[in-house]
């Protein structure tokens, strides 16, 4: 099972950190809810290491969510992009 630990930050986004690095998603916070991309989505934007793990990420933060009562939505419009400072 993967160690997955997310954290929100400034800017509407949520963090998810990993040992093998560091994925932003989109985060309103006016109404909490989490932008998750589609598998296609995923797999334009995600860094190749992560480009296999769509269902890994999809549901720790699923999980993650639950947990903290906020929605999540998948969208064909998500954004996901490597944070290289997080780490």
């Amino acid at each position: 099972m993967a160690t997955i630990k997310f954290n929100t930050r400034w800017k509407e986004e949520l963090v998810a950190t990993s040992k093998e690095g560091s994925l932003v998603f989109e985060f309103t916070m006016g109404k909490f809810n989490v932008y998750f991309p589609t598998q296609d989505a995923w797999h334009t934007s995600a860094p190749e290491w992560a480009k296999q793990k769509w269902t890994t990420y999809l549901e720790e933060c699923e999980k993650w969510c639950a947990e903290n009562n906020i929605p999540i939505t998948i969208v064909d419009d998500g954004i996901v992009y490597e944070d290289k400072n997080s780490l």
